[in-house]
C-alpha cells in the first residue's frame, strides 16, 4: 500500500484486536450494517487503528447509558468513535477507532463498564387487588415515579394474564420487579408505602361509613318532578361533579349507592379519599351551623332556585351541601316557607323549614359533589311491580347503608341537558358475586329492555 507497512498486534484487554498503521489525511469506516465512511481528522503524521471488543447484548445498554450519555463520555475522554454493530448470538461488536493509545483506554473503561455493570435480578411481590389502583396511580403516574425513583423495572400483571400464573390468593396481584438487589429492594419499600397507604385509607373510610347515619331511603321521584318544573335539569355543575373513574383493567369502580328513585334510577358515591373528605366536611358543617350565632351570620335574606346551601338533614340533624329545587313562601311566618333541598352529595331529596336552611361558606365548596346520578345498565323494571323492585334494589344494593358494591360504566343515557352514566352492579360481599340486574330479572320484577338506550363508553369493555 504505497510502501505502507501495516501490522497486526492482540491486545491484551478482552481479547481485542488492533490494526496499525500509517497514513494521512486518512477516511476510516465506523463498522455498521451498512458500514457508513466518516473521516477521521488530523491524522497526517499519526498512527490510526481500529478494534473490536464483544459486548454481552444486555450489558449494551449500560455501557451506552442513558441517551448515550456514557458512550459520549468515553468518547470525548479518550478522543475516539465508538460504535456498536448489529447483534449477533447474543453479543454486540463494539468498534472502536482512533489513536491506538486511545483505543487503549477506550477498552479500559468499556470493559470497566461491563465488569461493573451490576447483577440484573427479577423478583415478585405480591399485593392486595384494592392497592393495584393506588400503586398505578393515573395513567400509570405512580407506577412511573417509583420505577424512576428506585431504578427497577416494575411490571404490574394484567388480570387476564392471572390464569397463566401460579396459583396465589384471588384478592392478591402479583408485581414483577427487574433490576439489581438494592433497585429491588428500593421498589419493594416503595410498593410498601403504597399498600400501608391504601390500607390506612381503607381504615378512615370504615370508620367514616360508620359513622354515617342510616339515611332515610325514601323515593325521590316526586321532589324530582317538582323541582324539575322549575329547573331545568337537576344536575349540579359539571365543574364541581365527582365522576365514575377507574385505574383498574377491568373498570370496576367500588361505590356506595347513596339514594334510590327506582331500580332503575339511583345516586352512587364512589369510595375512595373523597369518602373520608366528606366524612370531614359533614362534621366541620355540622359542628359549625349547630351555633345560632353562625346560623344568624348566614341567614339566607333571598331564596334562589339552584344556588347551593348548607341544609340540615331531619333525620339526622347533621348539616349538608344542598342546592335549592323549590320554594313555598310562608307569608304568615317566613321563617316557616318550605324549602325542597337536593343533597349535591347523597342524592336524596328532602323538604325542609326556611330555618334549617343557610348560606353555605364558600370554603365548603372545595370538594366535588359526590352524588352522582346513574341508570341501571339494560334494564326496566316492570310498571305494575315498580316499587316491589326498587324496594329490592335497595336490598341488593345496601342502600344508604354505605357497604360496597363493584360497579362498571357501560355506556351513557342523554335525559334532559344532562349525560348520566349507565352502569352495571355487582354484589361482591357473599360467597358468590350476584349482578343486581340479573337478579331482578331472575325474580321477575324487571326484564332486560333496550327502552333505555345506553350510548356505548368507548373506555368500557365486558
Amino acid at each position: 500500500m504505497d510502501g505502507t507497512r501495516v501490522k497486526s498486534v492482540i491486545l491484551p484487554l478482552g481479547g481485542a484486536l488492533l490494526l496499525s498503521g500509517v497514513a494521512g489525511a486518512l477516511y476510516y469506516f465506523l463498522t455498521k450494517k451498512d458500514e457508513d465512511e466518516i473521516k477521521l481528522a488530523n491524522t497526517s503524521v499519526n498512527q490510526w487503528a481500529s478494534a473490536k471488543v464483544q459486548v454481552p447484548a444486555d450489558s449494551v445498554g449500560l455501557v451506552i447509558g442513558r441517551q448515550g450519555s456514557n458512550i459520549r463520555l468515553i468518547q470525548e475522554r479518550t478522543n475516539t468513535k465508538i460504535n456498536f454493530s448489529d447483534e449477533v448470538e447474543g453479543h454486540r461488536t463494539c468498534i472502536i477507532r482512533g489513536l491506538e493509545d486511545n483505543i487503549t483506554l477506550a477498552q479500559k473503561l468499556i470493559i470497566k463498564a461491563v465488569n461493573e455493570q451490576p447483577v440484573i435480578e427479577t423478583s415478585e411481590m405480591l399485593v392486595p387487588t384494592v392497592a393495584v389502583g393506588r400503586v398505578i396511580g393515573r395513567n400509570g403516574e405512580s407506577v412511573r415515579s417509583m420505577s424512576h425513583v428506585s431504578g427497577a423495572k416494575i411490571i404490574v400483571e394484567r388480570e387476564e394474564d392471572r390464569a397463566l400464573s401460579p396459583s396465589y390468593p384471588e384478592d392478591m396481584r402479583r408485581i414483577i420487579l427487574k433490576g439489581s438487589k438494592e433497585q429491588i429492594e428500593a421498589a419493594k419499600s416503595l410498593l410498601l408505602e403504597k399498600v400501608l397507604e391504601e390500607e390506612e385509607m381503607r381504615q378512615q373510610i370504615n370508620a367514616s361509613a360508620a359513622n354515617m347515619s342510616m339515611r332515610a331511603r325514601g323515593r325521590q321521584a316526586a321532589a324530582l318532578e317538582n323541582s324539575m318544573s322549575q329547573s331545568a335539569s337537576m344536575s349540579t355543575n359539571s365543574l364541581h361533579q365527582e365522576a365514575l373513574s377507574s385505574t383498574s383493567s377491568d373498570r370496576f369502580i367500588e361505590a356506595y349507592v347513596s339514594a334510590v328513585d327506582s331500580a332503575s334510577h339511583f345516586w352512587l358515591q364512589v369510595v375512595g379519599p373523597r369518602s373520608v373528605q366528606l366524612d370531614r366536611l359533614v362534621t366541620e358543617m355540622t359542628e359549625y351551623y349547630d351555633s345560632e350565632e353562625n346560623r344568624e351570620l348566614h341567614e339566607l335574606e333571598k331564596v334562589n332556585i339552584d344556588s347551593i346551601v348548607a341544609a340540615k338533614f331531619p333525620h339526622d340533624n347533621s348539616w349538608y351541601r344542598g342546592k335549592v329545587c323549590s320554594y313555598e313562601h310562608n307569608e304568615t311566618d317566613p321563617s316557616q316557607s318550605l324549602i325542597t333541598v337536593y343533597y349535591v352529595d347523597f342524592g336524596d331529596t328532602e323538604t325542609i323549614k326556611m330555618d334549617c336552611v343557610c348560606e353555605l361558606r364558600t370554603d365548603f365548596l372545595k370538594l366535588n359533589f359526590q352524588a352522582i346520578e346513574c341508570f341501571l345498565a339494560n334494564i326496566e323494571p316492570k310498571s305494575v311491580k315498580g316499587d316491589e323492585a326498587a324496594d329490592v334494589f335497595e336490598e341488593l344494593t345496601y342502600a344508604a347503608q354505605w357497604k360496597v358494591v363493584m360497579v362498571k360504566v357501560v355506556g351513557y343515557q342523554q335525559a334532559e341537558e344532562k349525560t348520566i352514566p349507565c352502569v352495571l352492579i355487582i354484589d361482591t360481599n357473599g360467597p358468590s358475586d350476584i349482578d343486581v340486574a340479573e337478579e331482578l330479572v331472575k325474580r321477575g320484577l324487571a326484564e332486560f329492555s333496550n327502552a333505555v338506550s345506553c350510548l356505548a363508553s368507548s373506555s368500557s369493555k365486558s
